[in-house]
């Protein structure tokens, strides 16, 4: 009498064997990791973008617009020599005055005043904190110095910047926080 052989599971064919638990596992691990990697790309696109400020530099004379007063670069002067009052003022040591005259539009009576000094490698410079005796304000108006809504008003930004970047300023630029988009340089006319 013959017995009748069962094939061993060795032979049975693998077409229609399924993935064990440890496979299975191992997809959703790689799943889950490929889902943080897409989140951490996109998370580091938007902060890249969006943490550091991008400058657009504008053609000469042009004005830019922010919170509804439009802004206007006049001249940008260097000097090692700043006029204050009667007296004259050195620069220190290493260091320029760069003197940006401004003149803003606005509908409103109190606007504010402040733009950046912009250099090579996106480097900024804040005005001085310090205020001279000048011929024109460098502050937004006051009794002495009034804005008029709906007139150009003129007034000076002074900031104090080392001498070796003094060659490779782009020009100024007037923050807009509420806006992702690059901040405009304005640079003056000729």
């Amino acid at each position: 009498m013959s017995a009748t052989v069962r094939p061993r599971r060795a032979d049975v064919p693998t077409a229609g064997r399924r993935l064990g638990d440890p496979g299975r596992s191992w997809i959703m691990v790689g799943m889950a990791l490929a889902l943080v990697m897409i989140y951490l790309a996109i998370w580091a696109t938007y902060a890249g973008t969006h943490t550091h400020d991008r400058y657009r530099q504008l053609s000469p004379g042009a004005t830019t617009t922010v919170d509804g007063i439009r802004y206007k670069l006049i001249n940008l002067t260097r000097t090692e020599v700043i006029i204050n009052g009667d007296e004259s003022e050195p620069s220190q040591a290493g260091t320029v005055y760069v003197i940006a005259e401004l003149e803003l539009l606005t509908t409103k009576k109190d606007p504010t005043c402040s733009a950046d000094l912009v250099g090579s490698g996106d480097r900024t410079w804040e005005s001085e904190a310090s205020f001279f005796s000048r011929k024109l304000p460098q502050y937004c108006g006051d009794f002495d110095h009034p804005v008029t809504p709906g007139k150009p008003w003129r007034f000076e930004q002074i900031y104090v910047v080392p001498a070796t970047f003094a060659d490779r300023l782009y020009g100024v630029a007037v923050p807009d926080r509420s806006s992702p988009a690059p901040i405009p340089v304005l640079t003056p006319l000729g």
